[in-house]
């Protein structure tokens, strides 16, 4: 059996007892789960096989990755153009769905939630931003591109390469132009807002589409509020909160670059700077200077913690800045936290919640659990996949 790319599918046998995860739907093969590998080790996939030789799927194959096999279908899919354009075509059918029609910025395809791992596509107004982060989806690229041109025509496509997991499997760095012209910014919408996308120089593939429904939560609940924006970026928030008629937003940046960027969206959507404070600081240096309350005050940092030995560190500084914000916060105030680090569970954010306030001395009652929004789906066989998680909470005053 051979692959679109000319070359024979490799041969992934596991050990004895190590196929049970295969077989209740984890997409992950791990190295120290493999017995043995036949074939080409630059094959794009790779048939998996139980100890006793029983066929259990076929998937992206990285001879060189402590995740050897992606699982993708079972065994004896065709994994060629056909097979792409129908896992694209239905997740293009849940983002009919769920995804308004006001909004052109989201989240076109999110990797194993959508059925194909190490591949993220987000579309920004005209432009599909796409991250393909594993070898064998990079040897089926050209196929896998050829399908989401058909299924999106007229958009252009920017192949995103200077990524960290690219390094990892020693993939090639540079950005490419896959269809159609890419500018260096594009514009597009989010419930009506306009808002602007950095291609190929910005954060993720150039915002964080993974919010939308959380801001558009915040900015039901501002009218009327103090805000206090942390780890603003480019004002995301903030908009969504000055539309919600919140009284004032202070928007608190350390890169001079993205609040500038936050004056423009504000700009851009009418909203009035006169109600509008713009901080460049670092947070946690912000916070312990800070003396003004709040009756709303998000809290949206960047990771923490990308990998397991981290998650100490991270949980500290989880801790304290949530300490920090929720003495900022006045009784009855509302608090958006979250963290973005996949490493971090849901449990243990919610530890960590706990000791920032006893230590802050504030009886805070939790209201509803946030996540990413429906165009980021999580495969219910792949936990890892649920990398953003937060909560919005009440301070009920002092503790007693």
């Amino acid at each position: 059996m051979t692959s679109p790319s000319g070359r024979p599918f490799a041969r992934v046998t596991l050990l004895p007892g190590r196929d049970k995860p295969v077989r209740e739907g984890h997409p992950w093969i791990f190295s120290g789960s493999v017995a043995r590998e036949e074939g080409d080790a630059d094959s794009a996939l790779a048939e998996i096989l139980s100890a006793g030789g029983e066929p259990l799927g076929v998937g992206f194959y990285s001879a060189r990755s402590r995740i050897r096999v992606r699982r993708l279908a079972a065994p004896g899919t065709a994994i060629d153009e056909n097979f792409f354009r129908e896992r694209l075509a239905a997740a293009a059918t849940l983002r009919e769905a769920f995804v308004d029609r006001d909004t052109t910025g989201y989240r076109v395809l999110n990797a194993e939630g959508d059925g194909i791992p190490g591949w993220t596509v987000d579309r920004f107004g005209d432009v599909l931003v796409s991250q393909i982060t594993v070898a064998g989806l990079e040897k089926l690229r050209d196929v896998a591109y050829a399908a989401l041109a058909a299924l999106h025509p007229g958009k252009a496509i920017l192949h995103l390469g200077d990524l960290a997991a690219r390094k990892e499997e020693k993939l090639p760095l540079a950005n490419e132009t896959i269809a159609g012209e890419v500018p260096s910014e594009s514009t597009f919408t989010e419930h009506g807002l306009a808002f602007t996308a950095e291609l190929g120089g910005g954060q993720k593939t150039g915002f964080y589409c993974d919010q939308r429904e959380n801001r558009r939560r915040a900015g039901e609940l501002a009218a009327g509020r103090r805000v206090l924006d942390l780890f603003a970026h480019s004002g995301a928030f903030s908009a969504h909160c000055l539309r919600g008629h919140a009284s004032t937003v202070t928007l608190v940046e350390s890169a001079g670059r993205l609040l500038e960027r936050a004056r423009g969206t504000l700009a851009a959507n009418d909203l009035d700077p006169a109600r509008a404070t713009f901080v460049a600081a670092d947070v946690f240096e912000d916070l312990r200077s800070r003396s003004e309350r709040y009756d709303l005050v998000i809290c949206d940092p960047p990771p923490l913690a990308r990998r397991k030995e981290h998650v100490d560190r991270a949980a500290r500084a989880y801790k304290d800045m949530n300490r920090l914000a929720l003495e900022r916060l006045d009784p009855g105030g509302l608090l958006f936290t979250f963290s973005c680090s996949g490493a971090v569970d849901t449990k243990l954010f919610r530890q960590i919640l706990f000791a920032a306030a006893v230590e802050a001395r504030v009886d805070l009652a939790l209201l509803e659990p946030l996540a990413a929004a429906p165009d980021h789906p999580v495969s219910a066989f792949h936990p890892q996949g649920e990398y953003l998680k937060g909560w919005l909470a009440v301070s009920r005053g002092r503790l007693a």
